[in-house]
C-alpha cells in the first residue's frame, strides 16, 4: 500500500510525501505548494514538474533512478538551484521524522465514535448535486453512505444554473479533451439514466457569420475528426436569422428533464437501505482521526454541530473544494467562481428545439425538456461577476442585479424567436471552474486523490458523472480490501 504523509509548513506551504507500492509498480513522489507555485517530484520516472500560476515548466532529470535518500537529496538540490548550501542526507532525513512526528500529533476523538462493519465502509459524500447525488447511488450498494445537502433538496447549486444538455460534443470545438471525455461517458450515463433523457427535439449548432475564432470549415473538421454524428442543414428561418450564420448542422444531442432525474434519484436512494441522505445538514469542519478515519463536524440548522467519522471522504461541493481541503491540511488549488445567471424564458407555440451560435459570441437557447421553457446563456451576459480569490475560497458577492435583457438583447441578434419570449425567472449560482485555464472551452471533470481515503470532485458535464462514480466506487473498494489486509 502507498503511505500518505501530509505537513504544513511555517511559511504556510504544504509538502506531501508518497511511498510505496501499487500493485508491482513503486510509489516514490514528492509535492511542496503554497500559494502560488506547485512543485512535483515523480522519483519512478525522473521528472521533476513546476507549476505556476502562468505555466508549468518540466525538466527530466539525467540517470537511472537512484536510492531514496539520494533521490530526495537530488529533489531538494535542484529546487535550492544548485547553491553552494545543499541539504544534507541527515537533514533531508531529519525533516521526514518531523513530518512523521506531526503526522502523529493530531488530536484524538472528543468521544468514541463506532467503526463501521468491515465489509460495508462508512463514506460521506458532500453536497447534493447531480454528481454527489450519483456517487451516492453508485456506493450504496457496497458501503454505508451519507450524503451530506446544505439545502433542503436535492440539485439546488451548481446543478440547478446547468442548461442540463446531453452532449455528445459539439459544444467544444476547443477542446478535444473534453469531446473525448464526453464520448467516453455517455453509455455509462444512458445505462442508468435513459429515462430522464427528452430525445423529441431539434439540436442545432450554427457557426457565427461574423466568427474570429472557430470558422465554419474549423469547426466542421473538428466534427468530423472526433466522428460526431451530425447532418449540415438550412438554417431554421423560424429559429435563427439564416444571414447571420455561415453553417448550421443538425445533431443527435438531447437534453436531460431535471425534474425527472431528481425524482429518480430520490427514489434510487430511498431503495437502499445503506444510502442515508441529510437535508439540511452541512459539514462545518473535519480533522484526521489517527487511526486514518476521517471526522466531520455536521450541523443542521440551530443544533450544535456533532462529529462524526467515516472511512472515506468524497468532496463534490465544488464551491468549497478548498474549504473542506483545509480542514485535513490538503494542498489547495486555484480556483475561479463565476457568478453566473440563466434566464428561463416561455416561447409561446415553440416546439421543443436546442440552438447554440459558436463563437458569436456563444449564445445558447435550449429547450428544459418540459412544455415551451426554455433557457437562455451568453458566455459573456450569463457571468454577472468573476473572481479568483486569494484564500481560494468563493467570494461574498453583495446582492447582484439580474442580467435578463442584457441576455435577451444579445440572443436577439441571431434567434428571432425570443421576440416573442416571456421572461420566467432567472437562476443564479456560482460556477467553479479551474483557475488560469488556457482551454477557453474545456470543462473536463476533475477528480483529485488527496491520500487518506479523500477525494475532491470539480464538476465538468452531467454526462459523465455515471463514469466517475463508478471510478470512485472501485477505488474505493480496492482500497477498503487493502485496509481489510
Amino acid at each position: 500500500a502507498v503511505v500518505h504523509v501530509s505537513v504544513a509548513m511555517a511559511s504556510g506551504a504544504r509538502a506531501v510525501l508518497r511511498l510505496g507500492w501499487t500493485g508491482h509498480e513503486r510509489v516514490r513522489r514528492v509535492e511542496l505548494a503554497n500559494a502560488d507555485v506547485h512543485v512535483t517530484a515523480r522519483f519512478d520516472d525522473q521528472l521533476l514538474t513546476i507549476q505556476h500560476r502562468d505555466r508549468i515548466d518540466k525538466r527530466w532529470l539525467d540517470g537511472p533512478a537512484a536510492p531514496l535518500r539520494a533521490q530526495l537529496c537530488g529533489f531538494l538540490d535542484v529546487l535550492a538551484g544548485r547553491a553552494a548550501v545543499v541539504p544534507t542526507a541527515a537533514q533531508v532525513l531529519g525533516s521526514l521524522t518531523l513530518v512523521e512526528r506531526a503526522r502523529s500529533a493530531l488530536r484524538p476523538p472528543t468521544r468514541p465514535v463506532a467503526r463501521a462493519r468491515p465489509d460495508r465502509p462508512r463514506v460521506a459524500v458532500l453536497g447534493g448535486g447531480v454528481f454527489g447525488a450519483s456517487c451516492a447511488v453508485e456506493l450504496g450498494s457496497s458501503c454505508e453512505v451519507t450524503l451530506i445537502e446544505r439545502h433542503p433538496a436535492l440539485l439546488q447549486e451548481a446543478s440547478w444554473i446547468n442548461q442540463w444538455r446531453h452532449h455528445s460534443g459539439f459544444h467544444y470545438p476547443r477542446s478535444i479533451e473534453t469531446i473525448r471525455e464526453v464520448q467516453q461517458s455517455k453509455a455509462d450515463f444512458e445505462s442508468v439514466y435513459e429515462g430522464v433523457i427528452v430525445r423529441d427535439l431539434e439540436a442545432y449548432y450554427a457557426v457565427s457569420a461574423f466568427a474570429d475564432e472557430i470558422t465554419p470549415e474549423r469547426y466542421l473538421a473538428t466534427c468530423r475528426a472526433n466522428d460526431l454524428r451530425f447532418q449540415e442543414v438550412s438554417p431554421p428561418a423560424d429559429i435563427v436569422y439564416p444571414d447571420r450564420v455561415s453553417v448550421c448542422i443538425r445533431t443527435d444531442e438531447a437534453v436531460v428533464e431535471i425534474g425527472r432525474l431528481s425524482r429518480q434519484l430520490v427514489a434510487s436512494m430511498q431503495g437502499l437501505q445503506h444510502v442515508d441522505v441529510r437535508l439540511g445538514c452541512e459539514a462545518v469542519g473535519g480533522r484526521l482521526l489517527p487511526d486514518g478515519r476521517k471526522a466531520l463536524m455536521l450541523a443542521r440548522g440551530s443544533e450544535a454541530p456533532l462529529e462524526h467519522a467515516f472511512d472515506f471522504v468524497v468532496n463534490a461541493t465544488y464551491v468549497n473544494r478548498n474549504r473542506v481541503s483545509r480542514w485535513f491540511g490538503f494542498a489547495q488549488r486555484p480556483l475561479r467562481f463565476d457568478l453566473m445567471e440563466m434566464s428561463v424564458v416561455q416561447i409561446p407555440g415553440a416546439r421543443r428545439f436546442m440552438m447554440t451560435i459558436i463563437d458569436g459570441p456563444f449564445t445558447s437557447l435550449t429547450s428544459v425538456g418540459e412544455g415551451n421553457l426554455f433557457m437562455l446563456s451568453h458566455i459573456h451576459q450569463s457571468v454577472l461577476a468573476s473572481q479568483v480569490s486569494a484564500d481560494g475560497l468563493p467570494p461574498a458577492w453583495p446582492r447582484t442585479s439580474a442580467n435578463r435583457a442584457g441576455l435577451l438583447r444579445h440572443g436577439l441578434r441571431y434567434m428571432p424567436m425570443l421576440q416573442q419570449a416571456r421572461h420566467v425567472e432567472s437562476r443564479v449560482g456560482i460556477r467553479t471552474v479551474e483557475a488560469h485555464t488556457d482551454d477557453f472551452d474545456g470543462r473536463p471533470t476533475v477528480v483529485t486523490p488527496h491520500g487518506f481515503g479523500c477525494w475532491s470532485v470539480l464538476g465538468g458535464k452531467i454526462v459523465t458523472v455515471v463514469s466517475n462514480a463508478r471510478h470512485l466506487a472501485t477505488e474505493i473498494a480496492r482500497q477498503s480490501q487493502l485496509l481489510r489486509g
